[in-house]
């Protein structure tokens, strides 16, 4: 097959794996809410068919975005096999100053602050060693996390939110995320965010209501 028929297969490949795992459910739960939307005097019944449709479609689409994210791991990963260990210890060194353990209130204080993740390496070095840490400890957390002034660049995103689920999953306690803003900030993005609180102490306070609500001392 010459090389021009062969990206020409690829680029197909590509296209059909888009339309059946991104564009087709989107497209369908677009759909669905629009019904939903557009005719309110749907019955329960009706409503209720489009809604489990959507839901459904988002599952699938979490399960793309999952196998998405684990492939672009795994090939990051193989590609960076070949990094020297003084390069890796340096990251690893830079990066824990990061992970900070409160082991008398069971909190793991995450600091994003100020930092820029510009690619999907960089978040797999940063969840390898949370990762690591973690595992060492031999017990879950509660997380808290600043987000103050940290920017996620596109090429990235699908990673985070990957890894960040993954630890979420399998070893917090509760996950709590502020972005302590002073008065002369703007960002609109991270702050119309309902769950983002605005302060370190507000994030504490809430992890003490987590702890309480689970029967925690």
């Amino acid at each position: 097959m010459s090389q021009e028929a062969s990206t020409a297969h690829l680029t197909l490949a590509l296209n059909t794996t888009l339309e059946r795992e991104f564009v087709s459910p989107l497209t369908s739960i677009r759909g669905a809410l629009e019904i939903i939307r557009d005719f309110p005097d749907l019955s329960h019944e009706e409503s209720s068919r489009f809604l489990n449709n959507a839901l459904q479609d988002c599952a699938r689409l979490e399960q793309a975005v999952e196998h998405l994210a684990a492939t672009v791991y795994t090939a990051v990963n193989s590609k960076d096999k070949d990094e020297s260990p003084a390069t890796q210890a340096e990251t690893d060194s830079a990066y824990s100053d990061r992970i900070q353990f409160l082991e008398e209130l069971q909190i793991i204080e995450i600091d994003f602050s100020e930092f820029v993740f510009s690619s999907t390496k960089m978040v797999n070095d940063f969840y390898d060693l949370l990762d690591q840490l973690i595992e060492s400890s031999g017990h879950s957390w509660y997380i808290v996390v600043n987000y103050h002034n940290c920017r996620i660049w596109p090429e990235a995103w699908v990673a985070f939110a990957h890894r960040g689920k993954k630890v979420n999953v399998s070893y917090s306690l509760g996950t709590v995320r502020y972005y302590d803003a002073s008065e002369d900030e703007d960002d609109s993005t991270l702050l119309s965010d309902p769950e983002l609180l605005s302060s370190r102490d507000e994030a504490l306070a809430y992890i003490e209501t987590l702890r309480k609500a689970a029967g925690g001392q």
